[in-house]
């Protein structure tokens, strides 16, 4: 008994680098096709708007209301213990270096990895993709590169525009329940914020749109079993790039601090 399950242990874990190992291939690939011609912006943008500016309303709305229940939560900690002044500094630092980036990729991954998988495994399945190798087109060009570069260039973005929001929804709170004033909010969050806090956040932002779009297309081009295997395909881009994007947060923040 003890022998099968060290077993399945070991293929399990054999199974997961070789999945790692595929999925950084692709995304290799993929990055190296964008510097060879034919240069096509129409498609990036297209993925810019698809992945990026539709997923802004949700991101939006997550972040205002994590930064006034964040607020909340803390302020009323934070006065108990007589540090009512420090609410705004730990909210803007909180925000910007951690929670901001984190919160906004893993939206951003439950919408994107799993349309992403959906619409390349529906083409898998359906024989599109071998019409396009057929055509002489390359895949990894036409489908990959697209989604990739796009989440990397829209998701710090996105990340940017979360934090603001979610500072801005801990200055509502503020004002409204702990008697803050607005001015002294933003010029205590300004005040304790520096280069380094805003670019630590952001700049982890472009690793996980890696990891989104590259699980999303490696799993959308392994997909097998018609319709069902399409829908197992889209819950596990969903699930692995959660996990990865939350195992190289930790991995990108030690590194940051080391720097």
């Amino acid at each position: 008994m003890r022998t099968s399950a060290v077993e399945a242990l070991d293929s399990r874990i054999v199974e997961a680098f070789r999945y790692a190992g595929a999925s950084a291939c692709l995304a290799t690939r993929s990055i190296a096709s964008f510097f060879r011609r034919p240069f096509e912006a129409a498609p990036i943008l297209e993925q810019m708007e698809s992945l990026g500016l539709k997923s802004l309303t949700i991101v939006c709305l997550t972040s205002l209301f994590t930064g006034m229940v964040f607020c909340l939560q803390t302020g009323s900690a934070f006065v108990r213990f007589g540090a009512k002044s420090y609410v705004a500094k730990v909210i803007a630092i909180a925000i910007t270096r951690e929670l901001g980036p984190i919160l906004v990729s893993l939206i951003v991954s439950g919408r994107a990895a799993a349309g992403i998988a959906a619409e390349i495994g529906s083409m898998k399945v359906s024989d599109q993709i071998d019409a396009i190798r057929v055509m002489g087109a390359s895949p990894v060009k036409r489908l990959v590169m697209p989604r990739i570069i796009a989440l990397i260039i829209m998701l710090p973005l996105l990340a940017l525009i979360g934090d603001v929001l979610g500072i801005f929804g801990g200055m509502i709170v503020a004002s409204i329940e702990l008697d803050i004033k607005a001015s002294y909010f933003i010029s205590s969050s300004l005040d304790s914020l520096t280069v380094e806090d805003v670019l630590s956040g952001i700049g982890k932002c472009f690793f996980f749109g890696l990891i989104i779009a590259g699980i999303g297309c490696y799993q959308g081009l392994t997909t097998a079993g018609g319709t069902r295997g399409v829908g197992i395909s889209t819950t596990k881009a969903v699930v692995l790039s959660s996990i990865l994007i939350l195992l190289s947060d930790l991995l990108l923040t030690k590194t940051f601090m080391l720097l």
